[in-house]
């Protein structure tokens, strides 16, 4: 590989956040993030396996720390970002990863849950992509928004129309956004993944497990990977990957994009 070429995929020297990066997808992009050489912010509610996490890549030699964050109360947003910008003197990259998804079916949900959830998965982004923009609009900085949105924004599924609307919000407002900050050389991108095991959507197999008289997730989890192309769950790190690839230079002319990382599943729907 060339000097030019390896140039495409480093990002020494650049300042990423990564919303719900304590575990699961989270932990799989700021890993990613960390190994092509940037500093990386994990926020997280649940700060102390965030730290955990940070201290993890820090022992590889990586630049990490970890930073409380609750997406739904906004002045916690801010002070994530601003504790950024403190530690690290810039933020280049925000990653808004995280997202809540308790089942509820419609005629059963109160209220309080539809704004919970879309206080976190869809405000709580706008505030932080909002908090963070006049950092990622610094002359020279080329500055990366990336949303994690989900497979749900093209398939809805029973007891997630809260989940769904808030994924398909996120996903209009980051073409909005990539419109708006195009002109300071920001870019604003999706990725929608499909099935991937992490601790959260463990819940949600498990649930489905019961509902079907399941001792365990296997056959849940054998039907799904029946039905993606590539035959398997994606890794928390395959999606981290992907989100590499759009926080660099080699992703530079890509913007107001959702990149579906699911294996395929899209194209069996």
């Amino acid at each position: 590989m060339n000097e030019a070429t390896k140039k495409l995929l480093d990002l020494t020297g650049r300042v990423a956040l990564v919303t719900g990066g304590a575990q699961g997808i989270g932990q799989g992009i700021a890993a990613n993030l960390a190994g092509a050489g940037a500093a990386v912010v994990l926020a997280d509610i649940d700060v102390a396996t965030a730290t955990q996490a940070a201290v993890a890549l820090v022992a590889q030699g990586l630049r990490a720390v970890a930073t409380a964050c609750d997406l739904a109360d906004p002045v916690s947003v801010q002070a994530a970002i601003a504790h950024t910008v403190a530690t690290f003197g810039a933020l280049d990259i925000l990653v808004n990863n995280a997202g809540i998804y308790p089942m509820q079916p419609i005629a059963q949900m109160p209220l309080a849950l539809w704004d919970q959830v879309l206080n976190v998965n869809l405000r709580g982004a706008f505030v932080a992509s909002q908090a963070a923009a006049p950092w990622l609009c610094k002359a020279g900085r080329h500055g990366r928004l990336i949303n994690i949105s989900s497979i749900n924004t093209a398939r809805s599924y029973v007891g997630m129309a809260h989940y769904d609307a808030s994924k398909g919000g996120l996903e209009a407002f980051t073409r909005a956004y990539a419109l708006e900050f195009a002109s300071h050389g920001v870019t604003a991108n999706v990725i929608a993944p499909g099935a991937v095991k992490t601790p959260g959507s463990f819940s949600v197999r498990n649930n489905l497990a019961q509902t079907r008289g399941d001792p365990s997730t296997d056959a849940v989890d054998a039907e799904f990977a029946s039905r993606i192309p590539l035959g398997h769950w994606a890794s928390p790190d395959e999606i981290g990957q992907a989100v590499l690839l759009l926080a660099t230079p080699a992703a530079a002319y890509i913007t107001g994009q959702t990149i579906y990382v699911d294996g395929g599943l899209k194209l069996t729907l």
